[in-house]
């Protein structure tokens, strides 16, 4: 259960990966599945390219995706970006190069701002509700790919913080905001991982990233395929790769209090740790009080808002809205409306609009980020 497998890869390259794979699954005794339909979770972040190595890079991809074909599994990826751009998560699917492996190997890909939401209450920890695509907690089998960076305000992203990019649209910036400090931040993420449960957790630390989690970081050759079972203990070895001792990671610190990990030296490590040296870190104690949001928090996320000389009033934005907040109001003279108080920005009415009458107009900020994005190509 706390097995990590570290196995060596020196550069992507699919079949070296495909091979290092085999042997990750060798070392945590984690058969091949056959016969099911398996949901893969990368970590796309936003619209950034395979050599600005902030994302799951697709030579890993592949390469499981053809370890997994050979035994009739059928393959979903499923993601939703973090930051809001026009074409949002498909159009992130085409700059990471995984709607090419879609293509190629005829696999679903599922933008989860698309997909039919579950709301979660219980059972959580989470100061806010959990809203969750059903086809995670539908898959035979869910299995992480997350990337290794440093966090320059989280400290690290990695197996348990991939799962965040489950909650679609600009409901992840909520869930920053509506939280007192990065500790009941980490209880939202280890929710999602304990609902969805991953069978498997991969990590991307061939190249990891320094100063991330976006590509203004600095790319840090680490030569290492991570695998597990169990998501705390991944994270653990990863963030003592990164020059971090466990309890100065706030995911980590929850986990334990939590019960999800008793011991963080109880691992069982198969393979060698590689010494890299990382060095944008954040250290000394974890605060319980929360700095102001930043303006990639704040204003990266959009409000949507409804063409009225579009809407036909056929209410079908009522019935697919996963937060109740799109209702008729009479006074409106027949047209929906939205409730802010309750809309949790996942740009599912975007979609689920058969007149297109759903818009979204970006802020003054939004576009300047987006801007900046686009020269400094970060």
């Amino acid at each position: 259960m706390n097995t990590v497998s570290l196995v060596n890869v020196d550069k992507y390259d699919c079949a070296l990966i495909y091979r290092a794979l085999m042997l990750s699954l060798e070392n945590l005794n984690f058969p091949v599945p056959s016969d099911q339909s398996i949901l893969l979770k990368p970590n796309i972040l936003a619209m950034n390219r395979p050599q600005q190595h902030s994302i799951t890079h697709f030579l890993l991809i592949e390469a499981l995706i053809r370890l997994l074909q050979e035994n009739g599994n059928r393959i979903t990826i499923g993601e939703s970006i973090a930051f809001y751009q026009k074409g949002l998560t498909e159009r992130a699917f085409r700059t990471s190069k995984i709607a090419a492996l879609a293509e190629k190997y005829s696999i679903e890909l599922l933008p989860f701002e698309k997909a039919v939401l579950v709301k979660i209450t219980e059972n959580i920890e989470s100061p806010i509700p959990l809203y969750i695509p059903k086809a995670l907690l539908e898959a035979d089998m869910v299995i992480g790919l997350p990337k290794l960076k440093t966090h320059s305000s989280l400290r690290m992203t990695g197996a348990v913080k991939n799962m965040y990019g489950s909650m679609p649209g600009g409901y992840k910036q909520l869930g920053h905001m509506r939280t007192v400090n990065d500790l009941q931040l980490s209880d939202i993420f280890i929710d999602i991982c304990e609902t969805v449960r991953p069978a498997l957790f991969i990590m991307d630390a061939i190249v990891g990233l320094d100063g991330g989690p976006s590509a203004a970081g600095k790319p840090r050759f680490t030569g290492r395929i991570i695998s597990s079972t169990n998501p705390y203990a991944l994270d653990t070895v990863a963030a003592k790769i990164l020059g971090y001792e466990p309890q100065e990671i706030p995911t980590l610190v929850r986990a334990r209090e939590r019960g999800l990990i008793s011991d963080f030296s109880s691992i069982d490590i198969k393979g060698t740790m590689p010494h890299v040296k990382y060095k944008k870190l954040i250290k000394g104690p974890i605060s319980h009080h929360k700095n102001r949001d930043s303006m990639f928090v704040t204003d990266t996320y959009v409000t949507p808002f409804i063409d009225r000389t579009k809407c036909s009033s056929c209410m079908e934005c009522a019935e697919f809205c996963p937060a109740g907040a799109v209702y008729m109001n009479p006074e409106t003279g027949g047209v929906p409306v939205i409730d802010y108080s309750k809309c949790i920005y996942c740009y599912h009415c975007l979609y689920s609009c058969p007149e297109h009458a759903f818009r979204v107009r970006p802020s003054l900020k939004n576009r300047i980020i987006n801007f900046m994005r686009f020269l400094l190509r970060i």
